[in-house]
C-alpha cells in the first residue's frame, strides 16, 4: 500500500535536516510532504509520520496523538525521547521505523517489531554546467525587483553567450529563514530561462571572492542607485562591473559606460572589452569613498 503523504513537523529543507530527508523521500515515493498542522486539520488516509517528537511543542504532540487515532499510519522516528506521548504514538502506528539500530534497541520493550533502517545522505549534485557569463545579485529572492531583470533578460535574448544568474541572500534583523525567503521569483527565473542558482547566505569573504569572479553584479532600485547602496559600492571597489538603474539623484561618478552600466541605456549586453573598461573605471570612481575618507569628514567637520 502506497503512503498518501509524508507528515513533517518542519517543512523547510534549507533549515532542517529532517525536512530535507522528508522532501527527498517524498520525491522518491512520488508523494507530497504536508505539515503536522495540516495533517491534524485534515487527516490523510495512510500517511508516514517522519518526525522527531522532541522538536514538538507539548500541545502539538497531544493534538497529533489524537489525530492519528482516526487513520492507519506508519511512523519513522528520527529520535527517541521516551515520553508517554511518544510511546502512545509508537503503539498506535501500523509499522514503526527508526533511523538507527541503537534507537531500535531502546524501543524494543515498547514495540518488539520496530524496524531499524537508515537515513541516506544527499545524492551527488550534477556537475555544474559552464556559462559564458556569470551574473551575481543580492537580496531576498522574493523581494528582488523583477522589472529590471525582465528587461535584462530581453537584452540577453539576442546575445549568443550563455548566462547564469547567481542569487545570494542576506537575513535582515527581525526576519527568519522562512521557505519564501529561499524562493526565486518565477519572473526572474523565466527572464534567465531557468539558469538561476540560489547561493543562500554567504560570508563576507565568500561574497568578496564571488564579486571578483562574476562578470557583473545586478542591482535594481525603486528610483535609482545611490551613494549609500553599499552592495553597489562594494562591487565597484572589487572591480566588478555593475548593471543598475540610474536617475538624476544617482552620484555623478556613476557614469554609464565608464564606471557602471545603466540598464536604461543598454540595448545589448556589454562586450568583454566594455565590461573590462567599466571594471577599471569602477575601481577609480569609488576610490575616494571609503571609511578612512568618511572618518576624516566626520572628525574634521567642526575642526
Amino acid at each position: 500500500m502506497t503512503y498518501s503523504s509524508i507528515v513533517s513537523y518542519h517543512t523547510n529543507p534549507y533549515t532542517c535536516g529532517i525536512a530535507r530527508f522528508n522532501q527527498a523521500l517524498a520525491q522518491s515515493l512520488g508523494i507530497r510532504v504536508i505539515s503536522v498542522s495540516d495533517f491534524i486539520a485534515a487527516s490523510d488516509s495512510f500517511p508516514l509520520l517522519s518526525i522527531k517528537l522532541e522538536e514538538f511543542p507539548d500541545i502539538l504532540a497531544i493534538e497529533l496523538s489524537d489525530a492519528v487515532t482516526k487513520v492507519k499510519f506508519d511512523a519513522f522516528l528520527h529520535g527517541v525521547q521516551g515520553s508517554k506521548i511518544e510511546n502512545d504514538l509508537i503503539r498506535k502506528s501500523h509499522k514503526l521505523f527508526v533511523a538507527t539500530a541503537e534507537q531500535a534497541d531502546v524501543l524494543r520493550s515498547v514495540r518488539a517489531d520496530v524496524v531499524a533502517v537508515f537515513a541516506p545522505g544527499a545524492s551527488p549534485a550534477k556537475p555544474e554546467a559552464s556559462f559564458d557569463l556569470t551574473l551575481l545579485t543580492f537580496g531576498m529572492a522574493h523581494k528582488i525587483r523583477a522589472s529590471g531583470y525582465r528587461k535584462l533578460g530581453e537584452i540577453l535574448k539576442s546575445d549568443s553567450r550563455s548566462v547564469q544568474l547567481e542569487i545570494s541572500t542576506a537575513l535582515h534583523e527581525g526576519t527568519s529563514f522562512s521557505e519564501e525567503f529561499f524562493s526565486v521569483g518565477s519572473e526572474i527565473s523565466e527572464a534567465f530561462t531557468g539558469n538561476v542558482r540560489f547561493l543562500g547566505f554567504l560570508s563576507d569573504v565568500e561574497v568578496s571572492s564571488r564579486l571578483r569572479k562574476a562578470d557583473a553584479l545586478i542591482a535594481f532600485f525603486p528610483n535609482g542607485a545611490r551613494e549609500n547602496n553599499t552592495t553597489v559600492l562594494s562591487a565597484m571597489s572589487h572591480g566588478c562591473a555593475v548593471i543598475t538603474n540610474l536617475d538624476n539623484y544617482s552620484p555623478v561618478w556613476m557614469k554609464h559606460g565608464e564606471s557602471i552600466f545603466d540598464i536604461n541605456n543598454l540595448s545589448e549586453f556589454p562586450s568583454a572589452l566594455e565590461i573590462q573598461m567599466v571594471r577599471d573605471g569602477a575601481v577609480k570612481a569609488v576610490e575616494p569613498y571609503n571609511f578612512e575618507s568618511l572618518s576624516a569628514i566626520l572628525t574634521n567637520w567642526n575642526a
